[in-house]
Order: structure tokens, then C-alpha cells, then sequence
């Protein structure tokens, strides 16, 4: 039997109020998906894994972070607080650039291919506006340290959505983040979540028009740890930034997303105040696997006995 959204609303609101009088949090950073099922990286060609560079440069795939999209050869869109050092009050300071690596290309968390291209960031745009208590405004755009070759069909852009979203229209969610509570996916996974009724939206969370939500009042599907910064796709377009919720796929607490649309301007704006023509190439080889960074170094050592040595 479906239960009327009021009705629903009604149930949400008391939970919701009996959260916050025992002192429960409001929200969690969502890091995965839960219920979804495996893709190749061909069939969402924009979507990027954002990983801490010191432990991503000790083994390949470790210091997962956050997902994001592609939105231009040099620009992705991410959450505002996946790179922010004090994400718990205000004012919000953000970590040096430099300390994530971006990759794209790749169906699999741990093991680069030939579509894999790998890049350091030169600077982190996170929207002014960003609050860390309500999440609001959670939006940044990553520039990267070069321009990103469309020579592949696995790495691609994806275009904004410019309008507001219709109730029911089924949307989709990427990430490598959790599946369950307990264990991360090393492939890339994507599940379906239609977008709900506004005030349904506004009744369990209180969101303001620079946010939706989105997912099964049943639970069971959602986005989670992991996850955060990934991409809300409908209808082939950029929609929305997965951005908190409550739990992983709990009953009765939708995802919750920031709404693109509503920030089309800001990052059309921002973009264009970026010089695309000051950039250092990075080649993805400079920051694979240990092993292979083992075997340049013993090349380049034997290169140098055999030069100072008179071989």
C-alpha cells in the first residue's frame, strides 16, 4: 500500500523532531551506493574519483575522497565539503589544492587502464556561501593542472541542467563509495533514485531552493560514504551533487543533493574568471602505482651509473 506524501510528510516531521530533541545529528557526509549495480566507466564518461594524494601515491586506490563530474577540458563539479579542513563550523577553511589527485577513465577504483588520466589540482573553488552547519551551497569546482583530452570515449563532459526538476523523474547516482555499511565497491556502481515532492523534501529536512532530495521513502537505494560530490544525472544532464543525508539508504530519509540549477550562473561565472591557458601537463604515469614509480627509479639509477661510470 502507498502512503499519501502528506501522510508521509506527517511521520518525518515526528521523526525529525525525535532526532533532534535526543541529540541526534542532523546529517551524515554521504561516501557510497547502496543497491545499485556495476558500470563501465564508458557509460558515464565524466564521472571522476577525487583521491588524497599521499596515500593515492603509496598504493593505487587507497584515498578515496569524493566523486565529481567533468563540466568542461578543465573543470569538474564536486561538494564544497569534501576539501574543507574544519567542516563542522564557520568560517570554513579549505585543504591546499595540491593535496588530492583527480582521476578519470577508470571502471575500477584500484587498478589504472589505458583510458585512465590521472591529474593534480591547481585550485579548489568552493562557493562563498558555503555553510558548514546546514550544508548549504555545498559546491566546488576542482581546476585541474591540465586539459583533459576527449580523444577517449571514456573520459567526456557532462552538460548542467538549467531547469528545475519534475517530482517522479527517475534520475541516476554514481560513486565508489560504500555499498554497505561496512564495505566499499573497488567498481564503479550506479543506482536509480526518482526525485520527490518539494514539501515532502522541506517537511523531513527543512531544504532550502538550493537543495533537493531524492530516493525511495523505503530505503533500500541511496547514495553514501564515498559517494559525496558525485553526480545526480537526469535526463543526461548534471542536476545535482550528492551532498548528505541520514544513514545509507535508511527508510524514510531520502539523499539529499545540491541543486545545480540553481547555480548555473555562479558556475558559468567562476569558470570563465579561470585562465585556461596557465597549466602544467601532468602525464599519468607520474602517478601510478608504486611499483611502476619502483621501476622509473631504478631505470633512472642505472641510467646515472652508466653515465658517471663511463659504461
Amino acid at each position: 500500500m502507498d502512503i499519501p506524501w502528506q501522510l508521509q510528510m506527517l511521520l518525518q516531521m515526528l521523526i525529525s523532531w525525535t532526532l533532534a530533541a535526543n541529540g541526534h545529528h542532523k546529517f551524515v557526509m554521504l561516501p557510497k551506493v547502496v543497491g545499485g549495480y556495476s558500470i563501465a566507466i564508458e557509460e558515464v564518461p565524466f564521472q571522476i574519483s577525487v583521491r588524497r594524494r599521499t596515500m593515492h601515491e603509496k598504493a593505487y586506490g587507497l584515498g578515496l575522497i569524493c566523486g565529481g563530474a567533468l563540466i568542461s577540458q578543465r573543470v569538474a563539479c564536486s561538494a564544497a565539503h569534501c576539501y574543507a579542513v574544519n567542516n563542522t563550523h564557520n568560517p570554513v577553511r579549505y585543504h591546499d589544492p595540491s593535496m588530492f589527485v583527480v582521476v578519470a577513465g577508470s571502471t575500477l577504483i584500484d587498478q589504472a587502464d589505458r583510458h585512465t588520466k590521472e591529474y593534480l589540482l591547481q585550485q579548489i573553488i568552493a562557493h562563498k556561501a558555503y555553510n558548514a552547519s546546514s550544508l548549504e551551497n555545498d559546491i566546488a569546482l576542482l581546476f585541474l593542472n591540465g586539459y583533459v583530452s576527449w580523444q577517449s570515449r571514456a573520459v567526456r563532459a557532462i552538460p548542467l541542467s538549467t531547469k528545475a526538476l519534475t517530482e517522479g523523474t527517475t534520475c541516476l547516482i554514481n560513486g565508489w563509495g560504500k555499498v554497505t555499511m561496512v564495505g566499499k565497491s573497488a567498481s564503479l556502481q550506479q543506482a536509480p533514485v526518482p526525485i520527490l515532492n518539494k514539501s515532502l523534501c522541506r517537511a523531513i529536512y527543512m531544504l532550502p531552493v538550493s537543495q533537493l532530495c531524492a530516493g525511495f521513502m523505503q530505503g533500500g537505494i541511496d547514495a553514501c560514504q564515498g559517494d559525496s560530490g558525485g553526480p545526480l544525472i537526469c535526463d543526461g544532464q548534471l542536476a545535482g551533487i550528492i551532498s548528505w543525508g541520514v544513514g545509507c539508504a535508511d527508510p524514510g530519509f531520502p539523499g539529499v543533493y545540491t541543486n545545480v540549477s540553481h547555480f548555473v550562473d555562479w558556475i558559468r561565472t567562476m569558470n570563465a574568471s579561470l585562465d585556461y591557458s596557465k597549466y602544467w601537463v601532468m602525464d599519468s604515469a607520474d602517478l601510478t602505482s608504486g611499483a611502476q614509480r619502483t621501476w622509473w627509479l631504478a631505470l633512472a639509477f642505472l641510467l646515472i651509473v652508466f653515465d658517471c661510470c663511463g659504461f
